[in-house]
């Protein structure tokens, strides 16, 4: 493509009447603000984790004394979670809190936990009864169970238990696996 004489000339002439900018309102750009690292801070590993957790009490989906119970982690694959709802994966160690006070149960559950995790035992048995009574009353360690269970780290998923283990009164509870790495110093 080529210009046209005609249009050289008319850029010539446009050129004429255009000045050059002052030198002294001329700003150099300020350079960017150097960009900060993201720091991603990585959860505690759950091995270096004390026995003692601070637990919520305040639970808001209260539940029957017939109530199926279930919670899985989104990293659990579904395949996983029906091997354990259909009593699949052997649970290794039971611990009965059947009779014991809210915060009696809540001790023995996060040290049982706890200790279970680190013998390396990926499935337990957690009885709590139905509970309930004649008045229409929600099972008060049913319900707890459930809300502690969810807010343990070790904790990869529950279902209710198959009647031969305790059915509605008792969870299969799945651990996570236990990672190998270095005491804290």
């Amino acid at each position: 493509m080529s210009v046209s004489d005609e249009d050289k000339a008319l850029f010539h002439a446009l050129m004429q009447t255009v000045k050059p900018l002052k030198t002294s309102t001329r700003r150099e750009p300020t350079p960017a603000p150097e960009k900060k690292p993201i720091i991603i801070r990585k959860p505690m590993p759950v091995e270096r984790l004390k026995t003692e957790y601070y637990l919520s009490n305040h639970y808001t989906d209260i539940v029957s004394p017939e109530s199926t119970l279930s919670y899985c982690s989104q990293s659990l694959p579904h395949k996983r979670l029906r091997e354990l709802k259909s009593g699949k994966i052997r649970w290794e160690a039971r611990l009965d809190l059947h009779g014991l006070r809210p915060d009696d149960a809540q001790h023995a559950l996060c040290s049982f936990v706890t200790h279970q995790y680190h013998q390396a035992r990926r499935c337990v048995l957690i009885i709590h009864g139905k509970g309930g009574n004649r008045h229409g009353e929600a099972p008060v360690l049913k319900n707890h169970v459930n809300h502690w269970l969810q807010q343990l780290p070790q904790v990869l998923a529950f279902h209710s238990a198959l009647p031969r283990d305790g059915g509605n009164g008792a969870l299969y509870v799945l651990l996570k696996r236990l990672n190998h790495t270095p005491p804290l110093p």
